[in-house]
């Protein structure tokens, strides 16, 4: 029995050794997030068959993270980003629209090993199958006329965007020709109110200038 104690007692000697050694602690872990932090993202889109085709890139990839899409959660299949020797990583082959889900886990070797860091989710625009419509020349302010736009919209739903688009355009000119118009209005007014007051201060002066001859004269 005594043996048995001996051995437990060793046993967690040993484990909590391990432990103290290779525990994920707050200091790591958050020396790993900040890592994470420093990624970043973007993407590209190339036409193939009339269809926009996705790669998401990032930058400043570190040999202490493993950076993933997950493809299923259960099984841990997953596309990794490669660094390219720049830290650099590109994955592609993703579609208009796409939420691309980006899982940032501790590749150490300690206890955080495998941990997850960071999520990251990456929406991804739409192409634009109208923005080169005659419509849009002249017009390329109006959000519709972008090659990448947030929501995928049908030949209707364009045709009534842009129709009131151009409504809005409309009444901010008209709103903008009434502001300068008034703008206009009041100058002409201060102008006439201006010279209004230097012939009434002429005719003052002239007429001081009559009555103190005349007064002189009758002296």
């Amino acid at each position: 029995m005594k043996k048995i104690i001996i051995l437990f007692v060793l046993l967690v000697s040993i484990s909590f050794n391990v432990n103290a050694k290779d525990n994920c602690d707050s200091k790591e872990f958050l020396r790993l997030k900040e890592l994470a932090q420093k990624l970043e993202f973007d993407y590209e889109y190339k036409l193939v068959n009339d269809e926009a085709i996705f790669s998401v890139n990032v930058v400043n990839l570190n040999e202490d993270l493993k950076v993933v899409i997950m493809e299923n959660y259960y099984n841990e299949q997953y596309k990794e980003f490669k660094d390219d020797g720049t830290g650099k990583g590109e994955l592609n082959g993703f579609k208009s629209g796409e939420r691309v889900v980006v899982t940032t886990k501790a590749f150490v070797p300690n206890w955080c090993s495998g941990k997850t860091v960071l999520t990251k989710t990456i929406k991804l625009p739409y192409y634009n199958n109208y923005y080169d419509e005659e419509k849009c020349k002249g017009n390329e302010d109006f959000k519709y006329c972008n090659i990448l736009i947030d929501k995928k919209i049908s030949e209707e739903d364009f045709n009534k965007q842009f129709e009131n688009y151009l409504k809005q355009k409309e009444n901010k000119e008209n709103n903008s020709e009434n502001n300068q118009n008034e703008n206009n209005d009041h100058t002409k007014l201060f102008i006439i109110i201006g010279v209004g007051v230097v012939i009434v201060v002429l005719i003052s002066v002239i007429v001081a200038g009559i009555i103190k001859r005349r007064k002189r004269n009758s002296l």
